[in-house]
């Protein structure tokens, strides 16, 4: 996140130098606010003009801006996007005005400054509120890199090695249990108060924001049900935090269920639509496990049908002819949705339960007759409705979901189809908690956001906030069904009492308040509609929190000579012409606008393609390359020794590494139940039967030892699991060896395999050997 410049006065060196970089921010539970303080000053003899961009983490909104520029203060606004469109448009022919603000991508701001005058400072001040990513009991906050300035004027855009700026860290950390902290980037100083409270600090001088700075917060205890109190000080009143984590023991994954997937192939999903729709099938496909049954109809025109059965098993001859039909659809003029969703209702056993997935753009006219056909005929059926694009009818399809207990997602553009279908996949084949009610005790609870639960899943968090009139205390008992199987959790509220970041936790409620009413008002038409929209506005004005209706927009306040008063005055967001050739040397996807360079376009011909891929695209690509027996390879009918070894090659591709991977965590129990039946009854020995060598067993330990440690097992795998990682240890004695070890000696060994490799043949970079090999050094 640095200052860029442009030297007016060609031979100059740089003149921007970053003085000082100060992070200072709160953490409460898994929500976080921070703010990032920079510094700059023009130390040389000439004027430049500048630009600052700084990313949005994943996550995050921002809540503030400040930037201070010879004697002015801008500072930022939040108001209705519709209004905020409306005084910019007085901007648009203004080419005086120099501080101008843009957003050029979903996740990254840039500020055209304008001119620093030599030997002036430059301020700028970026506030974050986040909701922290919580995996396998660990928080992770990650605060991007700041480069020193970069000369856009010299050659090659020369960067100011300017290392001796002030770089200052303090969080105030206050969690639900007791926390080890890790950074791999900084050396920290924690300093642990009491109740859970900790300082956050540098520990030594001479440290940069060179490389992203990386905490993990681990939880030393797994807490299923814990939360935070805070009470007005002055109001009888508070604010209740509860944190659910779902811990479900079950002794199988469900199968024997029957999928209906209604894909729209009409002339509006052309092209990529089209394209990620299919992909989405392909993996949905794959997430199925024997004993399940399925459907595939394409409704363009007319409908066509994979089967003119009404259910096929999903076994490894029909998945191959599936993937080869999906893979012929073409595009066609119509969309026959209510037919489509006739097929998928009509004629069907009252007792099945069917799973339909439906993916469309259409925008649906005859919305009503549909949902009222759906209620009459839904009875044991559930229907996940994908909205491809902004443009599709969000109002009919979550109606379409609520009436029929599924759930609903809309995708965005800069959104992959795939990611989601994957997500909702892992929630219906795993374990959810249902029928959920909450008894607050003695307390008189105003509202609670969101204002139901009808789900809870397994392992994922989820967090519910309260307004409590009068004490808040005593205990609150969740209760709830897994399956038909009865449960309840207790939670004594006495031990939750907030000590500091009061302020955090009253945005968060805030925060919270917006997404229910986001939630809400899908639902809505008219004037309900309507009202709904202007209490998302009205919240995120009065709190200072962006959201998608309103806009962040820039003033300057200043004081009126002749009157005496304080006014502000509106600066625009829309770039004018005169810095174009500026933009020209900026990268328009580089997450750090510090360094930039040309983007090559993908070569899909030669045989370097799968090289320009990231770790995610990757994944994807392996993840739909997978059979139905659960493995991975190059052929269903390859030998099972071969098919063994690139299944757990292909399981490290994902596990190996930080990313994550909790939509693959469906496929990856398939491939681990696949690895136990296959090694069921075979004596581990280097045997001429599958052809595994002691490397490849060496491969398998970690791949369990891995699939334990992350979490990835679920429970009914893991006691066969942990059998065979003894039988591997004691059959070579890897008893004292552990999982970082043997993952260091794995990596090794595959960078030899690699230099083999292309030795031989460039043909070996259009390998399945070669994505998987690519994708796991991607994330080392």
């Amino acid at each position: 996140m640095p200052i860029n410049n442009i030297n007016h006065k060609e031979g100059h060196k740089n003149n921007i130098i970053l003085k000082e970089v100060n992070i200072k921010g709160n953490l409460c539970g898994e929500f976080a606010e921070y703010t990032i303080d920079h510094v700059y000053e023009n130390k040389g003899s000439n004027d430049v003009e500048a630009i600052y961009t700084f990313p949005v983490p994943d996550g995050a909104v921002i809540s503030g801006f400040e930037a201070v520029l010879g004697g002015r203060t801008i500072k930022g606004l939040i108001q209705d996007k519709e209004e905020a469109n409306k005084i910019y448009e007085n901007f648009k022919n203004n080419d005086n005005n120099t501080f101008l603000l843009e957003e050029f991508r979903d996740n990254i701001i840039r500020i055209v400054i304008g001119k620093i005058i030599s030997n002036e400072v430059v301020q700028i001040k970026v506030s974050y509120i986040e909701e922290l990513s919580y995996e396998n009991r660990n928080l992770k906050l990650i605060i991007p890199t700041i480069i020193t300035p970069i000369n856009l004027s010299r050659e090659n855009g020369i960067i100011n090695k300017n290392d001796d700026y002030k770089f200052t860290l303090s969080l105030l950390v206050e969690s639900l249990t007791k926390l080890e902290f890790k950074c791999s980037s900084h050396k920290l100083k924690v300093e642990y108060e009491e109740n859970n409270l900790y300082k956050v600090t540098l520990d030594g001088q001479n440290q940069r924001m060179d490389e992203d700075l990386e905490i993990i917060l681990e939880e030393q205890e797994k807490v299923e049900t814990t939360g935070m109190i805070y009470e007005y000080p002055r109001e009888d009143k508070g604010i209740l935090y509860l944190r659910f984590i779902p811990e479900i023991e079950i002794d199988q994954i469900t199968s024997g269920e029957n999928y209906i997937f209604l894909l729209d192939i009409s002339e509006s999903m052309g092209g990529d639509k089209l394209t990620e729709g299919k992909n989405a099938l392909q993996l949905c496909l794959r997430n199925l496990a024997v004993g399940d049954t399925f459907n595939i109809v394409a409704f363009g025109d007319k409908l066509h049908y994979f089967s003119k059965e009404i259910k096929v098993e999903f076994n490894e001859e029909n998945l191959s002819t599936a993937s080869k039909w999906i893979k012929e659809l073409s595009a066609e003029n119509g969309a026959a949705i209510f037919d489509a969703i006739k097929y998928a209702l009509l004629d069907k056993d009252d007792k099945v339960e069917n799973i339909i997935f439906l993916f469309t753009d259409d925008v649906v006219y005859d919305e009503k007759e549909i949902l009222n056909f759906v209620e009459d005929n839904i009875k044991e059926s559930r229907i996940f409705p994908f909205g491809i694009n902004t443009s599709v009818n969000s109002y009919f399809i979550n109606k379409l979901a609520r009436i029929s207990y599924g759930a609903a997602e809309v995708i965005n553009p800069d959104e992959r189809i795939e990611d989601i279908v994957l997500k909702q996949f892992n929630r219906i084949k795993n374990p959810i908690v249902t029928d959920i009610e909450i008894d607050w005790g003695k307390m008189k609870v105003e509202t609670t956001f969101p204002r139901t639960i009808e789900y809870m899943y397994d392992k994922e968090p989820f967090s519910i906030f309260a307004k409590v009139n009068g004490e808040v205390g005593g205990v609150v008992i969740l209760k709830g069904k897994v399956g038909k199987n009865r449960i309840q959790r207790v939670i004594f509220l006495n031990d939750l009492e907030l000590e500091e970041n009061v302020n955090l936790i009253e945005k968060m409620w805030y925060k919270k308040r917006i997404e229910s009413l986001q939630h809400r008002v899908k639902y809505e038409r008219g004037e309900l509609q309507e009202a709904m929209n202007n209490k998302i506005v009205e919240i995120s004005k009065k709190v200072g929190i962006i959201c998608k209706e309103t806009a962040f927009i820039l003033y300057e306040e200043m004081e009126d000579p002749i009157v005496g008063i304080r006014i502000r005055e509106i600066l625009p967001v829309k770039t004018t012409k005169r810095l174009e050739s500026f933009y020209d040397d900026l990268d328009e996807d580089s997450e750090s606008t510090s360094f930039y360079y040309k983007d090559v376009s993908k070569q899909e011909d030669n045989h370097d393609k799968y090289e320009n891929y990231n770790r995610n695209e990757l994944l994807r690509l392996l993840a739909s390359n997978q059979f139905a027996s659960g493995a991975f390879g190059i052929n269903a009918k390859d030998t099972l020794g071969n098919n063994i070894k690139y299944t757990i090659k292909t399981i490290l591709a994902f596990m190996i590494g930080s990313g994550d991977i909790k939509i693959y965590k469906n496929q990856l129990n398939k491939s681990l139940e696949f690895l136990n039946k296959t090694l069921q009854n075979i004596d581990i020995n280097l045997n001429d039967e599958l052809n595994l060598k002691k490397q490849d067993y060496l491969s398998l330990l970690l791949v369990f030892k891995l699939s334990i440690k992350k979490d990835v097992a679920l429970s009914f795998h893991k006691e066969n699991i942990e059998k065979k990682i003894q039988e591997i240890e004691e059959k070579f004695q890897y008893q004292n060896v552990n999982v970082d070890e043997i993952q260091k000696e794995f990596v090794n060994g595959l960078k030899l395999e690699i230099e083999g490799l292309n030795s031989v043949s460039n043909q070996y970079k259009n390998t399945l050997d070669f994505i998987i090999n690519t994708t796991i050094l991607k994330n080392i």
